[in-house]
């Protein structure tokens, strides 16, 4: 894991000095008017689950990426709309000696929208910190049996709203802002998993239905997102 996120890391930032714009060049050419700009961002994360009802868990690289536009208020405030998609879940390690049909990943593709306040710490506006609200999407679950490939159930009981609290620092050179990031979700996703069953998405195979799953789920009573993301802003 920890290779992954450094070669990762090599890649983005090699990738940014090959393609990067002037990051911090004002776009706005009438100077009445607030500093403004529109542009992209990408990265990764390192995404996990806290779900003490679940089996041990452990964190999962995942991508994620968005669109942004950015307003100035101040010399040293600036605030940040974006509107992504990122993957989130965790793997839950799985050996041969398991008997039973075991749950092995649960993948969250979302949509997400934060809304990002920018603090500058010096003049220049190379050390920001950033602060504020996510509101993301549950778009499709996914959660994988065994070493299956393809996700073996694509409908489960979570509720599809979702609010998170972000923290983060970004240096801002002039071709591209480097951002390290913490979002903590504060909404509990985990719906009734006691009430309510799901089949299998294909095939006859077990397990055939969500409640045949291995360890039992139907204890779930909270699950909560977390994620630590490394992302490049154009």
């Amino acid at each position: 894991m920890k290779r992954k996120l450094v070669l990762l890391t090599l890649f983005c930032l090699l990738f940014s000095g090959l393609s990067a714009q002037q990051y911090r060049r004002d776009e706005e050419s009438d100077p009445d008017k607030r500093p403004q700009k529109l542009g992209v961002r990408i990265g990764f994360g390192d995404y996990w689950l806290k779900a003490p009802e679940m089996r041990k868990g452990q964190a999962q690289l995942g991508v994620e990426g968005a669109i942004y536009y950015r307003m100035a208020f101040g010399k040293r405030f600036d605030l940040n709309l974006e509107l992504g998609a990122c993957y989130r879940g965790s793997k839950f390690p799985w050996s041969s000696a398991d008997t039973g049909e075991y749950y092995t990943r649960l993948g969250l593709f979302y949509m997400e929208m934060p809304l990002l306040g920018m603090i500058s710490l010096d003049k220049a506006k190379k050390h920001i910190l950033l602060f504020g609200p996510d509101v993301s999407y549950l778009v499709k679950p996914a959660l994988f049996i065994r070493n299956g490939y393809y996700p073996d159930f694509t409908q489960m009981p979570l509720k599809k709203w979702e609010l998170s609290a972000c923290i983060g620092y970004m240096i801002s050179t002039e071709y591209v802002g480097i951002y390290i990031g913490y979002k903590h979700g504060i909404t509990n996703i985990a719906g009734n998993f006691t009430g309510t069953d799901y089949p299998r998405d294909s095939g006859n195979a077990a397990p055939r239905s969500l409640q045949e799953v291995s360890p039992p789920m139907a204890n779930i009573k909270s699950i909560f997102n977390r994620t630590f993301e490394i992302s490049l802003y154009f």
